[in-house]
């Protein structure tokens, strides 16, 4: 089954993209080349959402700290697990910041929050993310080696 959503906007870049027409619910964005899902809208039985991936990987990835912290803090969780879950997710964000920052240097298309910026500036921009992104992998892989 092929998916047509006539006129998508991507949510990162906000440029107008041709039609979905994929069988699968993920593609890049034809402008910004950042991952996107496809989901069925909550309001609309016709209508589909169009989500960034790498924004909804962050916002997952924001409960599953906070629920590992605290059970930190009320001694449920142990010193090795709490270790564990902080590399994996330094691990996580670093690998979506790579993902992010060479699309930036690409393409020349960069966001942070709800700012959207483009040419030298953003590839400066896209240039730290893939730096501090790099740093964050290799920590939260060396985190990963170093814990039982």
């Amino acid at each position: 089954m092929i998916i047509d959503e006539p006129q998508v906007r991507c949510p990162f870049c906000r440029g107008l993209m041709p039609g979905w027409m994929s069988r699968y619910p993920c593609k890049t964005c034809t402008l910004c080349e950042r991952p996107l899902f496809l989901l069925p809208s909550i309001s609309s039985r016709d209508h589909r959402s169009v989500l960034s991936a790498i924004d909804v990987v962050k916002i997952i990835m924001l409960p599953v700290m906070a629920g590992a912290t605290i059970s930190f803090a009320m001694g449920r969780l142990d010193v090795d697990s709490y270790a564990h879950i902080v590399a994996g997710a330094l691990l996580t964000w670093g690998i979506i910041d790579v993902w992010d920052g060479t699309a930036g240097l690409r393409t020349g298309i960069d966001k942070v929050r709800k700012r959207i910026r483009r040419g030298a500036v953003a590839r400066k921009m896209s240039l730290a993310k893939t730096i501090f992104g790099s740093a964050s992998t290799v920590l939260g892989g060396l985190g990963l080696l170093m814990v039982r």
